[in-house]
């Protein structure tokens, strides 16, 4: 974890050095970025262990630049936002950070959060040059959809790929490993979110509204996440696990 690269992204100058300058105390290497397009150059010449992402960013704000990276790479993001509005923490989540901490914020708790996302996602980097190299994917078949569990895609029975949030990802992924089995809503919380979360278990009800969403897009009549009151969802359809041929 000592000697992790970790890449601030922040348009504030002093912000930036502080927080920079907090890390490489605690033994972190560290590179400051003021843009989107300064990260990137970073992560070129050397790959990043975490992501510090402001949500205020000039041009291609902080939730953009999570939603972009989260379609190729598991790299850690912790969001760092000034705002109070929960939906954008929320919304920030749901895009595939997997923490935030809020402005101001003490030196304790930035190292706490950063250590603990960072045990969290061990070995992960943007950008993950070995991604594209690895075992054959894990493909999930229902009712004629498909969604590959490496590249984050589903395809419908239209033979349409469905763009599909990490959160969504991920709570759909818990739903075809363990079909016809109730899940509460604790447990999808922790598989959708982590278990660092401390948001409200209603939050999953969203998510499941926005899947059934995409399904109800393409059959209508689909009912393939039941409710059990009280208690959380099934996820119905009959799953055929199969490996993608290289």
């Amino acid at each position: 974890m000592i000697g992790s690269h970790i890449v601030v992204v922040e348009d504030d100058p002093d912000t930036r050095e502080e927080i920079g300058d907090c890390l490489r105390l605690d033994g972190f290497a560290v590179s400051l970025a003021a843009s989107a397009e300064a990260m990137r150059k970073t992560v070129g010449e050397r790959p990043a262990d975490l992501l510090l992402i402001d949500l205020s960013l000039p041009g291609e704000d902080g939730l953009t630049m999570t939603k972009a990276i989260r379609r190729e790479s598991d790299v850690a993001i912790i969001m760092v936002t000034g705002r109070n509005e929960e939906i954008d923490r929320v919304l920030g989540l749901e895009l595939g950070a997997d923490d935030y901490i809020t402005k101001p914020f003490s030196t304790r708790e930035l190292l706490a959060r950063v250590r603990n996302v960072l045990r969290r996602t061990s070995g992960k980097q943007y950008p993950d040059h070995d991604r594209d190299t690895r075992a054959p994917s894990s493909l999930y078949q229902f009712e004629g959809w498909t969604l590959d569990a490496d590249r984050y895609r589903l395809v419908g029975p239209d033979d349409a790929e469905h763009p599909i949030t990490t959160a969504e990802f991920r709570l759909l992924h818990s739903f075809v490993e363990s079909p016809n089995r109730v899940h509460s809503r604790e447990y999808l919380l922790d598989r959708t979110h982590g278990t660092s979360w401390a948001g409200y278990d209603r939050s999953i009800d969203g998510l499941v509204s926005r899947l059934r969403k995409i399904f109800s897009s393409v059959e209508p009549e689909q009912n393939y996440i039941v409710t059990v009151r009280g208690t959380g969802y099934v996820f119905t359809p009959g799953v055929r696990v199969v490996e993608e041929e290289s």
